[in-house]
């Protein structure tokens, strides 16, 4: 494909420099915002709520033996666990979860990162994607070789570990229900794309479902007749009611390229998977509505949504707006602007601030590596301006901070602070344009307050592309001089 991604450099400096104008200083509050809707359309009816089901909460034994991972399970066609996938357990000085907790991947690794006192301790091996629950009890991991993929949950506080899912399909992007009883994910027959694009992207989530899961009352693998499906899709996300989930339907036209990569929505349903609506609408033609609308994000009081919308191909630049509209309504509007292919936005705790990171895989200088990434915070509710191909438009948000070669960004449990990663050897003051760190090696974590220049480095060998997670201290945590069996799995 054709990709000069700054060839009209003074036209998209323009308008980054007028995206940017916002003042990079301190964050005090700001009252939540209030967006216009340029690209708003009406639904034809108003979308349904639905009651969440009445579920008994589990019991969670922090300071119990990890659970047999070789369960009876009936009826006598469901999976059961493989000798060969079974973890190894390795007796270890129990962690202290008092603490806040960093989890990233290392060599294809999972590990913690005790915030207070820098020690980093190794949990499971063979992960590749982690998400945790709201009460940050549990985490669901994606483990598995090649195209394989399947869920694993692990407490935090016992540190016991069971496989979930095990099928002939590779899981992905998986998000919990608020009550941690249950799941959503991207199931498809090949992984996740990463580094994402376009033309891969589109492939992926065209071949993707998007599944509903409830864990059992006992830890064990589930039969494959449990997994529900919502529909064709992907990137599915439990609402912070536990009622509605949103997920991204798959393209079905082409938008003139050589695969079907244009025309798609978001899509709302019921935590049943019923009475569906389209929150957002790509129809792959118009230049308003553009190629495609992905990875949506909830605000933490469910009353709105964050999501991409990839305009296209625009005077030699992929461009992609950030939108944020009522869950209740199709009213999104703009706030922010991306080039290349964007990842999931990330809420503030206090809603008011949003952060994006992009991938900008078409640059026309010919850079690759760290040096095509950046991670950008957007302070809600303080309109800016900015100057596009088609014409001048008004955003609901301004740039607070932005910071070149950031792959992955997360916040703290307060949003005082962020962690993101960066490539190894960088420090602050180094040049943003320089073509510095073009190899995609491990990284390294530091830790971000908005408004200033990262101020500590907290770790390094940080993996390419490693998902970011920061914790409050667990639940029902261990005691100092506890001792437990801490399972250290290998790869299945």
């Amino acid at each position: 494909m054709r990709r000069c991604f700054h060839c009209l450099l003074p036209l998209f400096t323009l308008a980054l420099a007028l995206a940017g104008c916002a003042p990079q200083g301190a964050t005090g509050p700001t009252p939540a915002p209030t967006i216009s809707a340029p690209l708003a359309v009406d639904p034809t009816s108003a979308p349904p709520t639905a009651s969440a089901p009445t579920r008994v909460p589990p019991t969670l034994a922090p300071t119990t033996a990890p659970p047999t991972l070789a369960p009876t399970l009936a009826p006598t066609s469901a999976p059961t666990l493989a000798p060969t996938s079974a973890p190894t357990l390795a007796p270890t000085l129990a962690a202290t979860l008092s603490v806040e907790q960093i989890f990233f991947l290392r060599g294809g690794d999972l590990v913690a990162l005790d915030v207070g006192a820098g020690n980093v301790e190794l949990l499971v091996e063979g992960v590749r994607e982690v998400a945790a629950t709201r009460d940050a009890r549990r985490l669901i991991l994606v483990r598995g070789d090649g195209a394989a993929g399947e869920l694993w949950v692990l407490e935090r506080s016992s540190g016991s570990l069971w496989q979930l899912t095990q099928n002939t399909r590779a899981e992905s992007t998986p998000s919990w229900a608020p009550d941690g009883l249950s799941l959503v994910y991207s199931s498809a027959p090949e992984p996740r794309p990463f580094p994402p694009d376009w033309e891969r992207w589109s492939g992926w989530c065209g071949s993707a479902e998007a599944r509903l899961l409830d864990l059992p009352a006992t830890p064990q693998l589930v039969a494959a007749s449990a997994e529900r499906s919502l529909g064709p899709g992907c990137e599915p996300a439990f609402g912070p009611d536990g009622k509605r989930i949103v997920f991204t339907t798959p393209p079905t036209g082409s938008g003139g390229m050589p695969f079907k990569g244009a025309g798609n929505t978001l899509r709302m349903v019921n935590r049943q998977g019923e009475n569906g609506w389209d929150l957002a609408i790509a129809d792959g033609v118009s230049p308003a509505q553009g190629q495609l609308v992905y990875s949506p994000a909830w605000s933490p009081d469910g009353g709105q949504i964050s999501y991409q919308r990839f305009l296209g191909y625009q005077a030699l630049v992929d461009i992609n707006l950030v939108e944020v509209g009522s869950s209740f309504q199709r009213n999104g509007a703009p706030v922010g602007l991306g080039a290349g292919w964007m990842l999931a936005p990330s809420y503030a705790p206090d809603g008011r601030q949003v952060l994006i990171t992009e991938h900008n895989y078409s640059d026309a200088r010919g850079l690759s590596g760290y040096n095509i990434w950046r991670t950008t915070v957007l302070r809600l509710g303080e309109p800016s301006q900015l100057m596009l191909p088609s014409g001048e438009l008004t955003l609901g948000a301004s740039e607070a901070a932005r910071l070149p070669q950031a792959t992955a960004a997360a916040w703290s449990p307060d949003g005082a602070a962020l962690i993101v990663t960066l490539p190894a050897g960088w420090q602050p003051g180094m040049g943003d344009d320089e073509p510095s760190f073009a190899a995609v090696g491990p990284g390294e974590l530091w830790r971000w307050r908005v408004g200033a220049a990262p101020e500590a480095k907290l770790a390094d060998g940080v993996d390419f592309g490693s998902p970011l997670i920061w914790l409050p201290a667990a639940p029902g945590s261990l005691s100092t001089d506890a001792t437990d069996l801490r399972p250290v799995a290998g790869r299945s």
